[in-house]
């Protein structure tokens, strides 16, 4: 599989959202292994690499394309020099 076909997803690695990210993914049907003080790992089901970053790091990792979407929360998105397009 081609890396332009891999969605590529950050989340925190720890934190309020990060068992949440995780098992919306899994509910979504997505199957993730070894998510444990892991820095990325790919789902076994569907074509997908997820980044477990630091919260303040997710808009970066998104803005230089190194993940094609982030999970953040309601502060990150509060500072507008913190993430790079605003929903």
């Amino acid at each position: 599989m081609s890396q332009e076909t891999i969605l590529r997803i950050a989340v925190q690695k720890s934190g309020r959202l990060s068992e949440d990210s995780i098992q919306l993914l899994k509910e979504c049907g997505i199957d993730l292994r070894n998510v444990k003080d892991r820095l990325r790992t790919v789902s076994e089901n569907f074509p997908l690499e997820v980044f477990f970053l630091r919260d303040d790091d997710i808009p970066e990792y998104v803005e230089d394309g190194v993940a094609d979407i982030g999970i953040v929360g309601q502060n990150v998105l509060a500072f507008p020099s913190l993430c790079p397009m605003k929903m």
